[in-house]
């Protein structure tokens, strides 16, 4: 999404034109829309997602096994509970995103030079 809202295209038409091909996915489907409406509300809170991830770290730890993804995902989170956002939900992750790349996501208007 961010991608596809810096290269100067419509993000809602981007979500539409992927959705049924490989790039979609059932995430985009369900949060795509929400994100580009600014809808945080939670189904699953960041808190939650937070602990969760950091429990799956723990037992990977435990079985030498290496997730890097993970372990990226976990910080990124992490980050959203920094800036007092945990009780958002989870497709909250755009706005960590936005403040990486000082950039907000606008629904239907690329970005100003």
């Amino acid at each position: 999404m961010m991608y596809a809202y810096k290269s100067g295209l419509d993000v809602a038409l981007f979500l539409n034109a992927i959705s049924t091909g490989a790039a979609g996915s059932k995430s985009l489907d369900l949060y795509g829309s929400r994100i580009l409406k600014r809808d945080f509300e939670a189904g699953f809170f960041v808190n939650h997602f937070v602990k969760d991830l950091g429990i799956c770290l723990i037992e990977c730890q435990k079985m030498g096994l290496s997730l890097p993804g993970l372990a990226l995902a976990q910080q990124l989170y992490l980050s959203l509970k920094a800036h007092g956002e945990g009780n958002l939900g989870t497709q909250a992750l755009i706005l960590t995103l936005e403040r990486l790349n000082n950039v907000t996501l606008q629904p239907s208007s690329a970005p100003s030079s």
